[in-house]
């Protein structure tokens, strides 16, 4: 009897895997430009909105008085005047404002940017009892808002007859300056390695000589950023200076509250002509520094975020 062989099953071969279609490299990058497209057209936008406000004021200052009196809103003058402008610098008030101004911001960014550089290289490079202390109360001094401590730094001004002197406001100013730097230079100091100095001073350098040498350049950045940044604290600066200058017997002014006072005097508060001519030319020398120094700014900003 004759065994019957059956046929071996046939295996069943696997299905190749279904390829999916791969999107053309033209799609993506039109996809991608698209997108950017639409993102710089947003941008431009939010640009323009707060942009719109500055050119406003900038073309009001050469307006005729018949642009500004106007029901109709022109966004170029019919004819440009300089009338504003000399309405503004025929004011008495004006020139001795603005170097009332410049001293104070000069004397409070000097002074606040040199004790405050001194004591961030004390805080960052030497341990002494009480340093936690001090880096804690030079934080909480700039959480304090300033309206908290206004009527105790009057107290305290007066009693001292400091005010309605340019020195006494100076002196308050550093009460918000000086802190703010040595914060902000004691993180460019301790990205600083230490083992710089001990090279210096190994290779014949005093101690005053390392901090010239070494510290003092590798922090230049960070002096520039604090010194602009304290400028303008000090150029806008309003409330300390109305409350210590404005005193009985004292008719010293600032920019700031000539500007409020300005275009708060009646005669002269529809005349927004020279209202936004003095506004421009208040802020005409924050805004040049700033332009000039934005590069020195950016890399100070830079280099203090990074650490090593």
């Amino acid at each position: 009897m004759s065994d019957v062989l059956s046929p071996a099953p046939k295996t069943q071969q696997p299905l190749p895997p279904v390829k999916k279609p791969k999107k053309s490299r033209e799609t993506e990058v039109g996809r991608s430009g698209v997108m950017t497209w639409i993102w710089n057209g947003i941008a431009l936008f939010f640009a323009l909105v707060m942009a719109f406000p500055i050119y406003w004021m900038i073309i009001t200052t050469f307006k005729t008085n018949k642009d500004l009196i106007s029901q109709d809103p022109t966004f170029w003058p019919s004819s440009f005047s300089l009338d504003s402008y000399k309405t503004i610098f025929d004011d008495a008030s004006f020139l001795p404002a603005m170097r009332s101004t410049l001293i104070l911001t000069l004397g409070s960014v000097v002074l606040g940017v040199a004790i405050g550089f001194l004591a961030a290289v004390a805080v960052a490079r030497f341990n002494f009892r009480g340093r936690s202390f001090f880096i804690v109360t030079m934080l909480v001094v700039q959480m304090v808002p300033l309206i908290a401590i206004l009527i105790p730094l009057f107290v305290v001004m007066n009693n001292a007859n400091m005010t309605g002197t340019l020195f006494g406001v100076i002196l308050a100013y550093l009460v918000f300056t000086v802190p703010y730097v040595i914060w902000t230079l004691r993180s460019f100091i301790v990205n600083i390695p230490a083992e710089l100095d001990e090279a210096a001073m190994v290779d014949g350098c005093t101690q005053w000589g390392a901090f010239f040498r070494i510290i003092l350049p590798l922090t230049m950045p960070g002096l520039v950023t604090t010194a602009v940044y304290s400028w303008i604290q000090a150029w806008n600066e309003f409330i300390v200076a109305s409350m210590l200058l404005s005193t009985s017997g004292h008719n010293t002014q600032t920019a700031m509250t000539w500007l409020t006072f300005y275009s708060s005097t009646p005669t002269r508060a529809a005349d927004y002509g020279s209202q936004m001519a003095g506004g421009l030319l208040v802020s005409l020398p924050v805004i040049i520094l700033f332009v000039f120094f934005q590069k020195k700014v950016s890399a100070g900003l830079t280099a203090g975020a990074v650490k090593g």
